[in-house]
């Protein structure tokens, strides 16, 4: 009788002990908060409005973020708008600001100073009540060298494009399409600047 009741013993033990790994292991893989990727919207995006009032909701925004528009680049006629170039980081942490944005070559270590964008914003009408809305981000970092201090294009990932495009698209048509951070933030934003 020894033997069987301390064989039971051990079994449930091992059953015990087993079944609490079990749930330790099964709630280690929840995660709660952990925010779903949406995909980037399309880009060029098809939007209900007219080319006009794209532009004149673009100008809106620009004027807002204090982003200044290059009159030579920029041709209304055509539903072009481009912005002259914004530095939107120096320092430490150009490298981590142009890794979030940009593509910056992973072959080269360089010394990063600053990091600049600018803006295309095209307006391309389908018919009288629907366009394609299209943004494109031209970035680059600067870097310091022994020839001296240079810019240097750095090819976009798409990020900026898609968090423009989705403030605009959200202004025009006054819906949210920002994407929630994981702080529960949402809002349409151009890097630092909320509108």
């Amino acid at each position: 009788m020894k033997l069987k009741s301390g064989s039971v013993f051990f079994a449930l033990l091992f059953a015990l002990c087993f079944s609490a790994a079990s749930a330790v292991t099964a709630r280690a893989q929840i995660v709660w908060d952990k925010p779903k990727t949406e995909p980037p919207l399309d880009n060029p995006y098809t939007i209900g409005a007219s080319r006009e009032q794209i532009l004149k909701v673009t100008g809106e925004v620009l004027k807002t973020c204090s982003i200044p528009v290059d009159p030579e680049l920029s041709k209304a006629s055509e539903g072009r708008i481009t912005t002259k170039y914004e530095v939107f980081s120096k320092g430490i942490t150009v490298r981590a600001d142009l890794e979030h944005v940009a593509n910056p070559p992973a072959s080269e270590t360089r010394n990063w100073t600053r990091a600049r964008y600018s803006l295309e914003i095209i307006a391309l009408p389908l018919d009288e009540k629907r366009s394609q809305l299209q943004v494109i981000a031209h970035i680059q970092g600067m870097v310091n060298d022994f020839s001296g201090s240079r810019w240097i294009n750095v090819p976009s990932n798409g990020t900026l494009e898609d968090e423009v495009l989705r403030g605009l698209a959200s202004k025009i048509l006054g819906i949210d399409l920002s994407i929630k951070t994981s702080s529960g933030r949402s809002g349409r934003r151009i890097f630092n600047c909320e509108y």
